[in-house]
């Protein structure tokens, strides 16, 4: 659902959130600093951006704000109230104001004859769908990106420009005159629904079972995903982080930018790792490891 305009009570009942102040209509999104007549914006600090707000509202604008604000003047705007003001915010941005995909398949994609693309999914320019790969519903491949041979993408999920999924990942072994030789890759990629991999991102075929990204993993511009690595459901890696093979990435976890991560470790679940770090020993669930070589900084229990 995409409109130009919508009044502010049909986006909070959209939020499930609560109205308060004018009913006006909202004709773009602006952030808080900046927000006039009419532009939604949101603040979660209210104790920061308290002047900002106050100057929105006064404006006309419409600010999402989080529960328990009674105290808060409308003015000329609108408030609305929800838990997560910034999540609150995007999701509106995506159902009133984001544009809209067209579904279908550019004329100067290279899609093999034997591969499957749902029709509502998006394939952009230049794209390459190899042999037997599944694109599902809704899916969005956007400009020069290289699905391979046997990638299977889930529902909703985006590839964004220059992302290569599926190719062979860097398995390397000696023959019997002790020259270098290739393992051969036959694998391939599982990707869940809903997961996104960024701009310039590899994510290598497995070498004989799949390299696999569960469901709302979201994966940053310029990352490399190595041969065999399994991730797990809502984890975030940043950019420029590098994960080697055979690495087991757990529910949850956050990977910082420029972070890397030896091969064959287990990353535990809500685990985090620090931006920089060097990741040579596996780290349990809950726990916070920073620096070269990663240690240990505190639990996650700790800060409860």
């Amino acid at each position: 659902m995409t409109q130009h305009v919508v009044p502010s009570t049909q986006i909070a009942a959209a939020l499930h959130g609560s109205h308060r102040g004018r009913e006006v209509v909202a004709t773009g999104v602006a952030t808080v600093a900046d927000a006039g007549t009419g532009q939604l914006c949101f603040a979660g600090d209210l104790e920061r951006y308290a002047l900002e707000v106050d100057a929105a509202l006064a404006a006309g604008a419409i600010v999402l704000v989080p529960e328990g604000q009674d105290s808060l003047v409308a003015g000329e705007g609108a408030i609305i109230t929800v838990a997560n003001p910034r999540a609150a915010f995007a999701d509106a941005v995506r159902q009133f104001f984001a544009p809209v995909v067209e579904p279908g398949i550019a004329g100067t994609a290279v899609v093999h004859p034997t591969a499957s693309i749902a029709a509502s999914a998006s394939i952009g320019e230049f794209t390459v769908i190899g042999r037997g790969a599944v694109i599902a519903e809704g899916v969005e491949v956007r400009h020069h990106a290289v699905i391979a041979a046997g990638v299977r993408i889930g529902a909703g999920s985006l590839i964004k420009s220059h992302a290569v999924i599926g190719e062979e990942g860097f398995g390397i072994d000696k023959d019997e005159h002790d020259n270098n030789i290739r393992l051969p890759h036959l694998g391939s990629v599982v990707i869940g629904e809903q997961v996104e991999v960024g701009n310039f991102t590899t994510v290598c075929s497995g070498t004989i079972a799949p390299s696999r990204v569960g469901d709302y993993t979201k994966i940053d511009d310029h990352v490399h995903i190595a041969h065999n690595v399994q991730i797990g459901r809502n984890v975030i890696i940043t950019a420029c982080a590098e994960v080697s093979g055979s690495v087991v990435i757990e529910d949850e976890v956050w990977i910082g930018p420029n972070a890397s991560v030896i091969q064959g470790l287990t990353l535990g679940a809500r685990s985090l790792i620090g931006m920089g770090s060097v990741v040579v020993k596996s780290v349990p669930a809950d726990e916070v490891h920073f620096g070269s070589p990663a240690r240990k900084v505190r639990s996650k229990a700790e800060d409860q």
